[in-house]
């Protein structure tokens, strides 16, 4: 880790200082999640079957939708700290009756946390400051982990911006991503060179926005443009790690999550995705039954840091897989071996068989790497089974010969049947949530049944 500036170390006490204020000990608890991570693996395993076997005494006894129906049937006279017993909570659950989530033994004053709408109408779901302390202190302490210290100079990359005060006391500098306009990039870029701050963090796409404009712009002699980047809100696929690393310079540093639960986990210097499993427990299903050790699957989520709305094998709408196999770098949390995208983005080859939208970041990759400035944006869209439309937002060297590229990946992958067109834009449609996708079906297949 390096040494911690005094301008650091000022923004530090004083970010710190106000969150105690607020009571949100947000210190003492990254010095609580620093302690327990350095338990033996055993002592972390029985830490956290005793937190979640508590959570889950608490959510029966407290919550009345734990309670009634489906509820009352699998765990009203068993064992409720089996979590395997308790039914999976669906995210039209939390919509229809959010109410009846709220504990009714938590007397604190709370507030509602609104998610993105990334796959549908937005949730809110409740906190406290408790809560919120202990979502802001696993942050952190996974940036710890790659010697960022709290106070540490950043640029954010995201979709609001906060009072200039609270700015100011963040040490950071807001990108909005309703505005990725090349002034605006440019700025960004200039505020990389002169202000060097330690961190990029925000939306994958936005943060690659900003690496190809740095690419364009920024000779090859300044990079890195600045040390790390932390990527957040969508999945981050191999041909964006490149096109940041190229871009920016930086070590990126892949984080996973979501606003119900909060960080569910970080990439590590070792280059492993860990499960913050003092904060969450993570599951993957099929067909509502746990899977073996590095099977795809649901992704499904317990929080066992928020006593207000306590979400119980809540199923987020991601897959993904657990890693049977530790991690070299010695830390005890379990690792995710890979995000497999949301359970919705499956698209349909020419002969009717099913394939998940991520085989087209393999694509992109090798498109990136024979032309990094080639292409801005781009989104793959799936018209009918053999129809397709490809949108991009050329960049300086896009021509025919990419378009070809990209027309014999499509039909590679979907089949050579298909009909494949390219269609250069000048504004690339955006998700309800704001953030771009670079696949989607204008007609979604039907789900797979997990």
């Amino acid at each position: 880790m390096t040494p911690e500036t005094s301008k650091e170390r000022f923004h530090r006490m004083l970010l710190l200082g106000v969150q105690r204020l607020r009571g949100r000990p947000v210190g003492a608890y990254i010095r609580k999640l620093q302690e327990w991570e350095s338990l033996e693996p055993k002592a972390f395993q029985r830490l956290r079957a005793d937190r979640l076997a508590d959570t889950l005494a608490y959510a029966k006894r407290s919550v009345p939708l734990y309670r009634s129906g489906p509820w009352s049937e699998a765990i009203g006279g068993g064992d409720a700290e089996a979590l395997q017993t308790w039914p999976v909570l669906e995210r039209a659950m939390i919509q229809a009756s959010g109410s009846e989530l709220l504990s009714q033994s938590n007397t604190r004053s709370h507030y509602f946390r609104r998610t993105a709408g990334s796959t549908g109408a937005a949730l809110g779901i409740a906190m406290d400051t408790d809560a919120a302390a202990w979502a802001w202190a696993t942050d952190y302490r996974g940036l710890l982990w790659h010697g960022i210290p709290v106070g540490a100079r950043s640029i954010y990359a995201y979709r609001q911006r906060e009072s200039a005060l609270a700015e100011w006391m963040r040490n950071r500098e807001t990108l909005l991503t309703s505005d990725l306009s090349p002034p605006r990039l440019t700025e960004a870029v200039k505020y990389l060179q002169v202000a060097k701050p330690t961190y990029v963090s925000g939306y994958v796409s936005a943060v690659c926005e900003m690496a190809q404009h740095a690419m364009l712009f920024a000779s090859s002699r300044s990079r890195p443009l600045v040390p790390f980047v932390k990527v957040f809100g969508e999945m981050l696929h191999k041909f964006q790690r490149y096109q940041i690393e190229q871009g920016l310079g930086s070590r990126v540093i892949e984080t996973y999550g979501c606003s119900e639960t909060g960080t569910v986990g970080y990439e590590c210097p070792a280059g492993s995705l860990h499960v913050f499993a003092e904060h969450v427990e993570v599951e993957i299903l099929r067909d509502g039954k746990p899977v073996e050790p590095g099977e795809v699957g649901d992704i499904v989520l317990t929080c066992t840091t928020n006593r207000v709305m306590p979400l119980i094998r809540y199923r987020v709408g991601d897959r993904g897989r657990l890693s049977p196999d530790p991690c070299r770098c010695g830390r005890p949390h379990p690792v995710i071996a890979g995000i497999e995208g949301r359970v919705g983005d499956v698209l349909l080859t020419a002969a009717g068989g099913r394939v998940h939208g991520t085989a087209l970041g393999d694509l992109l990759k090798g498109v990136t790497a024979s032309s990094p400035t080639a292409i801005g944006r781009v989104l793959f869209q799936q018209e009918n089974q053999r129809t397709w439309t490809v949108l991009v937002q050329p960049g300086p060297d896009f021509g025919d010969g990419i378009a070809t590229l990209l027309v014999d990946g499509v039909k590679a992958i979907f089949g050579e049947e298909c009909r494949v067109t390219v269609k250069p834009v000048l504004e690339m449609p955006r998700e309800p949530s704001g953030k771009f996708r670079f696949y989607r079906a204008a007609r979604p297949p039907a789900c797979i049944t997990t």
